[in-house]
């Protein structure tokens, strides 16, 4: 069997939920506002004007998802490094400027930074939003990073969170919290005539009441989600990755299912996939291949179009085709990238890749119905994926370790 690298404008998977879109393209890109005032939540996470060069680390093969090495580190980011504030601010508008124009009329945005542009972003979204819209401005207290003493350590992000119209939804009882606030230093310990246990006060001559199995529900300081740990199972190796819990609470509280997530800065993915693990749609964009690469990855398990160029590094695969009843049994033996990037190892067998899919070329589409990716849980790759006998040309695609992009046919099927 003889394999072609082809060329289709689209990737179509089959997977759970409503389903989504995945871009690698800039925030600002105009394909972006075909979804003008369709998005009921927009979640940023920007860069923090940091100054510095955020990496991605990359595990190689199946030691590598195994035991952490070997691993290749890659720049995920620029985060502004050398740039003057000023250019900043000016990009940070524009960011909340194309926020603003995709929500529709009962749309929230939560824009997440951390204590170095917060106040000068709370201006700009009070000039692009209203200041009558404004709702909270959310402290996410953790305990993780060094220590100074030099001033009190900080040990929290911010998350501004605005209204779109003063119409917008919002439903605290989705995001009710595990821990309970103590009541017991003031208020009378009781219990009613069907044995649930209260706690009551009375104030200004009214009696209230909290009963102890009553949810409670998070305020504006959230201390109750913390950082990941190194060896959470969630790490993708990319910077910055926020935990799932953060973006559940935020999607949970603002949309209902089927509403549309937005997250146009998507780095590792992690709003997209609490948007799809809560029904909901999403739409993710992000100029870097290796942010795209880990959220494909990510949303393997879920109905996803991918808008992404297919790359045009030198590389071969050794691939066979067999037919079953019913079915096509795709083989994956080895892929060789001709020219690894300068001071990366040359790999050999399936170590460079990362993840692959198999599907069929229709009508200018590929589309999957089959992948298998390396993560902690399943370190080694499927050697073969079986997807269905249908109309169509079998072909299959693979995404390596340094972010390329290749879709391959079977010729003569």
């Amino acid at each position: 069997m003889v394999w072609q690298r082809v060329e289709v404008p689209l990737e179509r998977a089959e997977g759970q939920g409503p389903g989504g879109i995945l871009m690698n393209k800039d925030a600002l890109a105009p394909e972006l506002m075909a979804f003008a005032g369709q998005v009921q939540c927009v979640y940023m996470d920007p860069p923090f004007f940091t100054g510095g060069r955020m990496t991605f680390r990359m595990r190689v093969g199946e030691d590598g998802w195994r035991d952490g090495t070997p691993s290749i580190d890659f720049v995920a980011y620029d985060d502004f490094s050398g740039v003057h504030r000023d250019e900043y601010l000016a990009f940070l508008r524009e960011l909340i400027e194309r926020a603003h124009v995709l929500l529709g009329p009962t749309g929230s945005f939560f824009l997440h930074l951390d204590d170095r542009m917060a106040a000068h972003a709370r201006l700009i979204c009070d000039e692009v939003f209203g200041i009558s819209q404004f709702r909270n401005s959310i402290i996410w207290s953790y305990q993780t990073g060094g220590r100074s003493k030099r001033y009190f350590s900080r040990k929290h992000d911010t998350i501004l969170f605005y209204a779109r119209s003063r119409d917008h939804f919002f439903d605290i009882t989705q995001v009710p919290t595990k821990l309970k606030r103590d009541r017991g230093n003031h208020l009378k310990r009781e219990v009613d005539e069907k044995g649930r246990a209260f706690r009551s006060i009375v104030s200004n001559g009214k009696r209230y009441i909290y009963y102890d199995d009553e949810p409670d529900y998070p305020d504006d300081v959230w201390t109750d989600v913390s950082q990941m740990q190194q060896k959470d199972p969630q790490r993708t190796g990319y910077a910055t990755q926020k935990p799932q819990a953060l973006t559940d609470r935020i999607i949970l509280c603002s949309t209902r299912p089927n509403d549309l997530v937005a997250d146009i800065l998507c780095g590792s993915g992690t709003a997209l996939v609490s948007a799809a693990v809560n029904g909901r749609r999403f739409l993710g964009a992000d100029d870097s291949p290796h942010a795209f690469s880990v959220s494909r990855k990510r949303l393997a398990e879920f109905a996803v179009e991918s808008h992404a160029p297919l790359s045009r590094v030198q590389a071969m695969v050794d691939a066979s085709l067999l037919p079953g009843i019913g079915y096509y049994s795709v083989g994956l033996n080895a892929y060789t990238l001709a020219e690894p990037p300068e001071g990366t190892p040359e790999l050999s067998g399936l170590d460079a890749v990362d993840q692959w899919y198999a599907g069929l070329i229709q009508e200018h589409v590929f589309t999957v119905y089959a992948s298998s990716v390396r993560k902690k849980g399943t370190p080694a790759l499927a050697p073969r994926l079986e997807i269905p006998m249908l109309r169509g040309t079998v072909a299959l695609m693979v995404i390596d370790v340094y972010g390329n992009r290749t879709l391959w046919a079977g010729a003569g099927v």
